[in-house]
């Protein structure tokens, strides 16, 4: 990877409806090399997919919820099973492994307090394996990005 797929790269993703027109102008280059750079980012799996990025207000889903999830067993088995159980949870949206205090964080997204409280109570709570969930209600949204910073 070259610095022209990095700033192809930059600008798709501050914009994924950009024609390969407009980047090449941008980039001083044929719309074909475009073209062949990007199928291959592709191809190579670094674009993974092109996406749609929604105003949860908008949808009436702006109640913001990360779960700080720690798990009773760490052998293979038991944590299979606990994330094949959490990864089948449409209403996460991102789950993540890490270090410290707790094993698992997951963000969750709803429109109410009480949809909260059902999701908890009658899909997390009967996850087998999980010893403690802390939740963690977001109050404000500082910063959002799913930019990834390539400089």
């Amino acid at each position: 990877m070259d610095q022209i797929d990095l700033k192809i790269l930059d600008l798709l993703q501050g914009d994924a409806k950009i024609t390969a027109k407009d980047l090449s102008n941008r980039l001083s280059l044929s719309v074909t090399p475009i073209y062949e750079r990007i199928r291959k980012l592709e191809k190579q799996g670094i674009i993974k997919n092109y996406v749609a990025i929604i105003d949860p207000e908008m949808v009436n889903k702006s109640l913001v919820v990360f779960l700080n999830l720690t798990i009773k067993e760490h052998n293979m088995e038991a944590r299979s099973n606990l994330l094949r159980s959490l990864t089948s949870l449409d209403e996460i949206s991102e789950l993540y492994h890490t270090s410290g205090t707790y094993d698992f964080v997951a963000k969750v997204r709803f429109s109410s307090i009480k949809e909260y409280k059902d999701f908890l109570v009658n899909k997390v709570a009967s996850i087998e394996n999980i010893a403690d969930i802390e939740s963690h209600i977001v109050l404000e949204e500082i910063k959002h990005s799913t930019r990834i910073n390539l400089t």
